[in-house]
């Protein structure tokens, strides 16, 4: 139980810090966003050595896109429909999914 809960706010974590980090120092805040998915990713395998905290570690991921993606209160987007803001969204989870595809069970 704490393991699902902790992937999930592992992967919400590393949402937040990409879509923070995305826009800043073109291109290299896209490149280190999308590595530390990928970090974050494999240490959530290594940790758990679970399919299922891989797929948590994912949706606690999308949550964050979804919601930094869609119009806020005040009506900004944090996640722009540029360059950019395309390729963490559709990019990020072309890669998380192949990795969470790809792990196997290991017990």
């Amino acid at each position: 139980m704490i393991r699902s809960i902790i992937s999930i706010l592992f992967g919400a974590g590393v949402g937040v810090s990409g879509v923070f980090l995305h826009n800043s120092y073109r291109p290299f805040g896209l490149i280190v966003s999308l590595i530390a998915l990928l970090l974050g990713a494999y240490l959530v395998r290594e940790m758990y050595r679970s399919r299922l905290n891989s797929w948590l570690y994912l949706a606690g991921w999308v949550l964050v896109i979804i919601r930094a993606s869609s119009i806020g209160n005040g009506g900004e987007i944090l996640i722009e429909a540029d360059l950019f803001g395309n390729l963490l969204v559709l990019l990020g989870a072309a890669l998380l999914i192949g990795f969470t595809l790809r792990s196997r069970k290991v017990n």
